[in-house]
C-alpha cells in the first residue's frame, strides 16, 4: 500500500486524538488512562512550543488518515514514537513509515522509548536497526546511530587524489614540451590540465554543501 507523509495541521487533530485513544496504544503508554479531548489540545499547544514534529500519514490514493510519528528533537538526538491506526496494522507498512519519516529529521542519533511488552514496536525497531541501549522499569530505550557522511567525503578525496597524480605527470609533459619548445604540443597538454582541474573544482565544491 502506497503512503504519503504529511506535516500535521489542525484537521488531523481528531483523528490523531483517537489514535492515542486507542486500547492498544494505550495500554503500552506510561500513562495509560483516557486521554480527554481538552487535555489532547493542550498537548498539541504544548508541543508546539517545544521543538517536536509530528508527522501525519496518509494513504495515497484516497488520504485515508493511517498514523502518524512524531519526533522529539533535542540537541543531539531525536526520540520518535510512531502509532498506527489498527486498520492498517500487520500490511508491513510500520517499518516503511518510520525509515521515511527518519529521512526528514537531521539528527545524529534516533532514540525510542517502548514498553517491555509491546514485542511489536521492539521488532519494529530492531528492524530499523534500533538498539537496546537502558531500560527504566517497564521501559527500555533503543537508540541508532544515524551514519554521517564522511564516507561520502573520503571517496571525493580519493577522486582528488586520483586526478592529482594525473595531473602532475601532464605538467612534467609541459616541461619537457617547452624545452623542446613546441608551442602546439604544449597547448595541447594545457588542455588536458584545464579539463582535469574543472573536475577538481566540481568535487571541491561537493566537499563544502
Amino acid at each position: 500500500m502506497n503512503f504519503k507523509i504529511k506535516n500535521f495541521s489542525k484537521r488531523y487533530t481528531l483523528n490523531l486524538f483517537n489514535l492515542r485513544n486507542e486500547k492498544q496504544t494505550r495500554e503500552f503508554s506510561v500513562n495509560k488512562n483516557k486521554i480527554k479531548l481538552s487535555n489532547h489540545h493542550k498537548w498539541l499547544k504544548n508541543i508546539k512550543k517545544e521543538t517536536n514534529k509530528i508527522f501525519i500519514i496518509l494513504s495515497k490514493d484516497k488520504d485515508t488518515f493511517i498514523g502518524y510519528v512524531r519526533f522529539k528533537i533535542f540537541k543531539s538526538s531525536s526520540e520518535v514514537s510512531i502509532a498506527i491506526d489498527k486498520n492498517y496494522r500487520n500490511m508491513g507498512l510500520s517499518i516503511k513509515i518510520l525509515l521515511e519519516s527518519e529521512k526528514k529529521i537531521k539528527t545524529e542519533a534516533f532514540k525510542a522509548i517502548v514498553h517491555f511488552k509491546n514485542i511489536k514496536s521492539i521488532a519494529l525497531f530492531r528492524s530499523a536497526n534500533y538498539t537496546l541501549t537502558k531500560k527504566y522499569g517497564d521501559f527500555i530505550e533503543m537508540k541508532k546511530i544515524v551514519k554521517n557522511n564522511s564516507n561520502k567525503y573520503l571517496k571525493i578525496i580519493q577522486q582528488i587524489e586520483n586526478i592529482r597524480k594525473n595531473n602532475n605527470s601532464n605538467w612534467m609533459d609541459i616541461l619537457r614540451i617547452a624545452f623542446r619548445y613546441s608551442p602546439k604540443e604544449t597547448a595541447k597538454v594545457m588542455s588536458q590540465i584545464y579539463s582535469q582541474d574543472t573536475k577538481i573544482s566540481k568535487l571541491s565544491k561537493k566537499l563544502s554543501k
